[in-house]
């Protein structure tokens, strides 16, 4: 369940889960629109206006609480600017990354971030992940891999760099995330963070492009707007308050579902053959992602009964 009290956002770890499952689907949809608008906007552009709007949309709705929380903690400021930081130099790779390569292998690039989160978590703390985590990870990759590289194989190029530097700086922001949300308000933390990638974004538009512009036509406007509003204002604000209830490896086997949601829009809105190797993967993807909670269940099943027979024994001395 998901409730607000004394302006924090609490949740149990399987609604945050769904919650961070949601974020990413709606994330997924952002390779499909950007690829639309990269044809008449540069990178920087496109990504300054899209996370300027969505900061706009936030900030006048949430003002309020969020001038509150930063009167309180000015921390989460210092913290939302390291971690937009982190994603802005995601984003900018992946938006270059699409001018030189599909869009399905940009998603699986990017995504890699699965396996790279527990490797990286495991270097930082010294211990390996949990064997389960990792078996999931290589599961879920398995899939991407299935839907978005068929049998055509990819080259490394440009691109393809970009793109790999993009799951690094991801992998880097997930890591980031699970630590600053957890020190500081992480609703705030998103809104401010968005600020500071709208804003970066528009300086290195300005400096670096030949021309900085808004949308010109309805059409446009359109993707631009759901960028703005379901990739950014929920997907990028909200990671923060799901990862605050589940753990950083967790949340790097949840972003599988973002090169599954691309795989499948591009099926739909742009007649991409998804096949038997799509279904196979995405069957993958599924099990990658249930694997622990499945395993977590079983484990759990049987510690119920013996801790209530422990009860009864200690109220029976």
């Amino acid at each position: 369940m998901l409730s607000i009290s004394n302006d924090r956002f609490k949740m149990s770890a399987g609604a945050a889960c769904l919650l961070m499952a949601a974020i990413t689907i709606a994330r997924g949809t952002s390779f499909l629109m950007s690829k639309q608008l990269l044809g008449t906007m540069e990178p920087f552009n496109l990504l300054g206006v899209r996370f300027l709007v969505a900061f706009a949309i936030l900030f006048a709705l949430f003002a309020k609480r969020i001038v509150a929380v930063i009167r309180d903690d000015k921390g989460v400021v210092f913290a939302a600017a390291l971690l937009g930081a982190a994603y802005f130099v995601c984003m900018a790779a992946e938006l270059h990354g699409l001018k030189y390569t599909a869009s399905s292998t940009c998603s699986f690039l990017e995504n890699s971030a699965i396996v790279m989160v527990p490797v990286c978590e495991a270097i930082i703390l010294r211990r390996m992940p949990a064997r389960i985590i990792m078996t999931s990870a290589f599961v879920t990759m398995a899939g991407i891999g299935f839907i978005v590289l068929g049998g055509d194989g990819m080259g490394i190029g440009r691109g393809e760099l970009l793109c790999m530097l993009a799951a690094l700086m991801y992998t880097t922001a997930i890591i980031i995330t699970d630590r600053a949300s957890k020190k500081h308000d992480p609703f705030t933390l998103g809104v401010l963070y968005v600020g500071f990638m709208g804003a970066a974004g528009l300086a290195a538009s300005l400096l670096t492009e030949s021309s900085t512009h808004l949308p010109q036509t309805g059409g446009q406007w359109a993707y631009l707007l759901m960028l703005a509003v379901i990739c950014s204002a929920f997907g990028f604000t909200m990671q923060p308050v799901a990862q605050k209830y589940i753990s950083t490896e967790t949340a790097g086997i949840l972003i599988a579902l973002n090169p599954l949601t691309s795989a499948v829009l591009g099926n739909i809105v742009l007649g991409e053959a998804f096949g038997v190797k799509g279904l196979v993967g995405s069957v993958l993807i599924i099990c990658g992602i249930m694997l622990p909670n499945i395993i977590a269940r079983r484990k759990a099943a049987p510690a119920a009964p013996a801790a209530a027979a422990r009860v009864v024994q200690t109220a029976l001395r």
